[in-house]
Formats: C-alpha cells, sequence, structure tokens
C-alpha cells in the first residue's frame, strides 16, 4: 500500500513539474520569438497611433503607456478630445460628453477596471509579481492551434492566453467581466498583425468580442518605444 501510495506522489511530483517546465518553455520561446527578454525588459515606454472602431463609429485616438503602471489614452471624437489616464494611484478623465470640460475622477467602475490593468507585460517578472501560470492544455482559435496558458494575478483576477504553437505569440486572451452590463459574460481579445517595432514584435490589429460579438476594432498605425514622458503627464491637472 505505501509503495503504490509513493509511486502516485511521485507521478504527481513528476506531473506538476512537467507541466510547470511546459508553461515555462512556452514563455521562454515566446519572449524569444518577439524580442527577446532583454529588449522587453529595456521597454520602458510606448506611444501608440490608432484608429479605433466601436458603435459603428471610427475615432483616431493615442495611447500613452509608461511601465509599469501608467496610461493616458487621448480619443477624438466629433471634435472633442476624450482623455483617460492613470496615474498609478488617481484614475481621471475628461470627457466633454459626459461630465464637460474639466478634469473630473473616472466613475468608480472605471476607475477600478484602470487600475486592475497591467499595462507592463504581465509574464515579466511574473513570479516576482506574484503571479501565478498554468498551462491547460490545447485548444483551437480560428483555426490555429494554440496552447492555452492561464495567468492568475496577485488580486485573484485570472486572464487566459493562447498561444501560437508554432511561432509562441499570442492570438488571444480571454477573460470574465466582473461588473458593468457586460458583468459574467467572457471577453475575448485576438491579436494580428504582428510587425517589429525597435526589435520587438507587436501586434498592430485588435479585436474586442464580448460574448461572441465583436464590440470594438483597433488598427495600429504606429509605435513608438522608449519616449520620454514625464511622471505629470499623467498626473491629475492641477487648476
Amino acid at each position: 500500500m505505501l509503495n503504490k501510495l509513493y509511486i502516485v506522489m511521485v507521478a504527481l511530483v513528476a506531473a506538476f513539474s512537467l507541466s510547470a517546465q511546459s508553461v515555462d518553455d512556452i514563455l521562454n520561446n515566446y519572449f524569444e520569438n518577439t524580442g527577446g527578454l532583454e529588449n522587453w525588459h529595456n521597454l520602458k515606454s510606448t506611444r501608440t497611433e490608432a484608429t479605433m472602431s466601436m458603435g459603428g463609429m471610427e475615432f483616431q485616438g493615442i495611447i500613452f503607456a509608461k511601465f509599469p503602471n501608467k496610461q493616458r489614452v487621448e480619443v477624438d471624437v466629433q471634435g472633442q478630445k476624450i482623455i483617460q489616464s492613470y496615474d498609478g494611484e488617481t484614475a481621471w478623465w475628461i470627457n466633454p460628453f459626459a461630465s464637460g470640460p474639466e478634469a473630473q475622477p473616472m466613475p468608480d467602475e472605471m476607475a477600478e477596471d484602470m487600475k486592475k490593468q497591467e499595462f507592463e507585460n504581465p509574464f515579466i517578472n511574473y513570479r516576482e509579481k506574484e503571479s501565478k501560470v498554468e498551462l491547460l492544455g490545447e485548444e483551437l482559435v480560428e483555426g490555429t492551434e494554440t496552447f492555452k496558458v492561464r495567468l492568475t494575478k496577485k488580486d485573484g483576477s485570472e486572464e487566459t492566453y493562447f498561444f501560437d504553437k508554432e511561432y509562441f505569440i499570442p492570438v488571444m486572451i480571454q477573460s470574465l467581466i466582473t461588473s458593468g452590463q457586460a458583468q459574467g459574460q467572457m471577453t475575448e481579445i485576438y491579436f494580428s498583425d504582428y510587425q517589429e517595432v525597435e526589435g520587438l514584435m507587436m501586434p498592430f490589429f485588435l479585436e474586442t468580442k464580448v460574448g461572441g460579438q465583436s464590440v470594438q476594432k483597433i488598427t495600429i498605425k504606429k509605435i513608438e518605444v522608449n519616449v520620454n514622458m514625464e511622471d505629470s503627464f499623467f498626473d491629475f491637472p492641477k487648476k
């Protein structure tokens, strides 16, 4: 009996070790195939120009990100500029269509969603961030064979990444919506049209689906990396 139990325990340990090794292999290949881990470590900021399509309308926008936790989005809508920003602690916005031309604290629900976002690549130093990764198996995503990897962050939130088995690049991220009108539904972000930017491979087309329905498309026009950005650029404007 004890011998059988020992064999089972050894098998379980081996299985867990194999799973951990496999998922690390996937991540190592991902970093290697998209520019190298050192280049990702050296990525400090990005400035992205994009066209966004949503609800039958098209907008031009710029996304500023300073890693690890600052982001500012500026979108032109019908001649008006909407700004959403997060400085690492405070989320604020200027929305002429909702709260007028002055900067205001972002509504609680939106602010919480922004605070949960991770603007830096979540797999960089994921152990130091107290995140966990797990290989769930393989799955076909719109005709592409993928490895299915679950990322569980320190706060307990989960995202599932689908890595192309041939190129080890993410083709889709899946997560559960936890607030708002779509609460309880799955959101999926699809990535395609990967292009090289200063030695890093980045997707230039993103499509978001909720409950299987397309709700937003983003076509990247230009990405600049390691652009100088002052911290104050993301701060709530002083009057």
